[in-house]
């Protein structure tokens, strides 16, 4: 986003050279190359300034094609850079609804993989959980059958000694000794061997059990080893089902809670796998969209300084246009007064009456030695003459100027005052001095209140200006705003309806394309039904002429279904009949049964060929058909998927519109509001107004009047306080005041 340099402007840029110096001289000049001429002064002023208007004039010209091209350049450049802006702006928008966009999948898919990772978390926490208790519990089962097993070994290995020893003990002697000592050996052994969780005391049974168990151990040396022997085996023989049967149902057991453990950890591999899986794409899509939202935020940067640089560039020319459209509005209305007033001249210099009175007023030559002392009648040097006024007697200047003031500003104060001044008797003016301070007083009071009377107009007049201008301007600004949203309301709207009509033409192409598709399956299975029926015709004509071959066994060869190299058998030709003699018979042998079966042959694969050739044809239809359709429902899928989509934008059109509509409301709301106040000031400034007017406009002269009375009250309160009676006039001298006469007095406001 590079910022474009600003353009140049046209080479000239206008400058207005004010030329009076050189036309003065340009006249000075001609009327010195023209002083020995025939012509008149006047005839020549005239042709000057003929010639001046002309060169005026041309100037006007010149300067306004000057200024045409400018403002052409000002007017292109404006207009071309407010359509890069205004560009600027729509890419912005568009650049930061990509933006936002893109955030939100980035932080969906973190929120995303977050839920993954904790999802991983679990599944292998659940793994090693499983496999833990699996551990201990085949630990616990290894454990508990290896107690079992080493039971069964010793149950078995006392029930074979106790067997042996019963065979033993029929036989007597030393033999029954050995065998009584070898069955209390295995005897003990098994009460040793059994498992604490099955041990001899776990019930009653078991218990009564164990009773005989020992008491065979201790009696094992007496004479009823026989029958004890047996009851010992029964117990042996029991418990060592006993054995058997739980040492079978704890290996079925751990074989069942190691086949769960297994299926459990394999679910668990696969759906760890899928979230491994699913997180790798989320993080490649993560990245991916990590990369868009960095390019696409650094075009909206590099446009966004684009457009701040075409808006300053903007700003700078608009103003340079509008400098100088002033600059030439003033220089074009000066030389056209300056034009008017040349016309002017001449008018008066050419008309018929000027040129007689010149040529008889007009002699030639220069007038020398005129004395100024002599008065022409005309004030040619346009200077005034002020005069200045003789002195008199304190009293009589008091009242003089008193009544002069009276008069000035017409008051009646200072004329009852002035009358005051001359009733008064010589040398008693203390009661006229202070009616003069008490009417001084009153003048600044006057003019105090009026001062303050004016300041707070004026104020008020301000705040009311400040507050009109700032609700003038927010009512712009809401008028703006609300064009803006009555404009993007039709935009969107215009969206709405063309999304509209674009579902309506999903729609009819959709309908088209079934209506289509319908047209041409009705077409496929008409044409298949007749090649169907074409077939079973040809096929049964083809059986009818197979027929007899069949049934009287003539084979007829492997028939073909081209026709390629088909030829017709032809007949054999007729041999040439000769006379034979009348009583020699005819010939009479008649031909084979199958001696036409070639030529049927022949037809046979003919019609073969044609019900090949339909049947390749139903197939071709078949797989057209099939392509057909699968391109029909490829077209409807797709066009689904798009009105969808159309559907969707509808939907959030008319949402978008909603939210537009409901700022403009509310936009509109804050105007009537703005109206309110704007009126409300604009009432408050009406009623205010005809005073206020009056105080402001009235100010001055009522100051210039106060002025007047003060100057009067001065002036007399000076001559009556320095008068002194004419006995007393050589022997005091009375104090001059003169910071009287230096008194200055402010406008003021009531």
């Amino acid at each position: 986003g590079s910022v474009s340099p600003a353009p140049t402007p046209p080479p000239a840029s206008i400058v207005f050279v004010d030329a009076a110096m050189k036309r003065a001289a340009a006249v000075l000049c001609a009327l010195a190359a023209g002083a020995t001429a025939a012509a008149s002064p006047v005839e020549r002023v005239v042709n000057l300034l003929q010639d001046l208007k002309n060169k005026l004039e041309l100037d006007e010209k010149k300067e306004q094609r000057v200024y045409d091209k400018y403002a052409c350049w000002c007017e292109k450049t404006t207009e071309r850079k407010a359509g890069t802006i205004t560009e600027a702006q729509e890419d912005l928008k568009a650049y930061g609804h990509t933006i936002l966009s893109l955030k939100g999948k980035v932080a969906t898919l973190e929120s995303e993989i977050h839920q993954l990772d904790e999802g991983i978390k679990d599944n292998m926490a659940a793994q090693a959980d499983a496999t833990s208790l699996r551990q201990k519990e085949n630990a616990a089962y290894m454990a508990e059958t290896a107690e079992m097993k080493q039971a069964l070994a010793a149950l078995q290995q006392a029930i074979e000694v106790l067997v042996a020893g019963t065979i033993k003990a029929k036989e007597g002697g030393a033999t029954l000794l050995q065998a009584k000592t070898e069955a209390t050996f295995a005897v003990r052994h098994v009460i040793d061997s059994l498992p604490v969780s099955n041990g001899l005391k776990a019930d009653q049974a078991t218990a009564d059990q164990a009773a005989v168990l020992n008491g065979f151990l201790q009696e094992g040396q007496g004479s009823k080893y026989m029958p004890q022997s047996f009851t010992v085996q029964g117990i042996l023989k029991d418990m060592y089902d006993t054995f058997a049967a739980d040492l079978e149902t704890a290996t079925l057991t751990e074989a069942s809670a190691n086949t769960k453990f297994e299926d459990f950890i394999a679910i668990k591999t696969v759906e760890l796998k899928a979230m491994e899986a699913d997180k790798a794409k989320k993080e490649g899509e993560k990245a991916e969209a990590e990369v868009q939202l960095a390019d696409t935020q650094q075009i909206y940067d590099d446009t966004l300084a684009q457009k701040e640089a075409d808006i300053a560039f903007f700003d700078e020319t608009k103003a340079a246009c509008q400098s100088k459209h002033e600059e030439w509005t003033t220089r074009s209305n000066m030389r056209d007064e300056e034009l008017a007033g040349i016309k002017k001249a001449l008018e008066i210099l050419t008309s018929d009456d000027a040129r007689e009175l010149f040529a008889s007023a007009i002699k030639v030559g220069k007038e020398v030695r005129a004395d100024d002392k002599y008065d022409t009648g005309r004030d040619i040097s346009l200077l005034q003459l002020s005069s200045g006024n003789s002195a008199a007697e304190a009293p009589e200047k008091a009242y003089a100027a008193l009544s002069a003031q009276a008069k000035k500003a017409h008051s009646l104060r200072l004329a009852a005052l002035a009358v005051q001044v001359r009733a008064a008797k010589v040398g008693h003016f203390d009661k006229v001095i202070v009616a003069i301070d008490d009417m001084i007083q009153t003048l600044k009071d006057e003019d105090a209140a009026d001062i303050q009377k004016r300041d707070q107009c004026k104020d008020e007049y301000q705040k009311i200006e400040s507050t009109s201008k700032d609700l003038e301007w927010k009512i712009k600004n809401n008028v703006a705003k609300i064009n803006k949203l009555t404009e993007l309301i039709e935009l969107l709207t215009a969206k709405k309806e063309k999304t509209i009509e674009e579902i309506a033409e999903v729609d009819a192409h959709m309908k088209e394309i079934t209506a289509v598709r319908k047209d041409e399956n009705d077409a496929f299975l008409d044409a298949k039904k007749e090649d169907q029926d074409a077939i079973d015709l040809l096929m049964a004509a083809r059986d009818a002429l197979s027929e007899y071959y069949k049934k009287h066994g003539i084979e007829m060869g492997p028939v073909q279904g081209s026709v390629k190299g088909l030829a017709f058998t032809q007949d054999e030709p007729l041999e040439p009949e000769f006379d034979v003699s009348a009583d020699q018979a005819p010939d009479a042998v008649f031909s084979h049964k199958g001696k036409r079966k070639n030529e049927s042959k022949d037809v046979i694969s003919i019609l073969t060929m044609i019900i090949e050739d339909l049947d390749d044809e139903i197939k071709n239809g078949m797989k057209a058909e099939e392509a057909a359709q699968l391109e029909y429902e490829a077209q409807m899928k797709a066009a689904e998927k798009l009105r969808a989509e159309l559907d969707a934008k509808r939907i959030s059109l008319i949402d978008a519109i909603s939210k537009r509509e409901g700022e403009r409301s509310d936009e509109r709301e804050l105007k009537t509001e703005n109206e309110a106040e704007l009126k409300d000031e604009q009432d408050y400034k009406a009623s205010i107004k005809p005073d206020c007017d009056w105080i402001v406009g009235a100010f001055e002269k009522r100051a210039a009047a106060r002025a007047a009375e003060m100057n009067g009250l001065v002036g007399a309160k000076e001559f009556l306080a320095g008068y002194q009676p004419p006995a007393e006039a050589s022997f005091v001298e009375q104090p001059a005041k003169p910071q009287l006469a230096q008194v200055r007095f402010l406008a003021m406001r009531q």
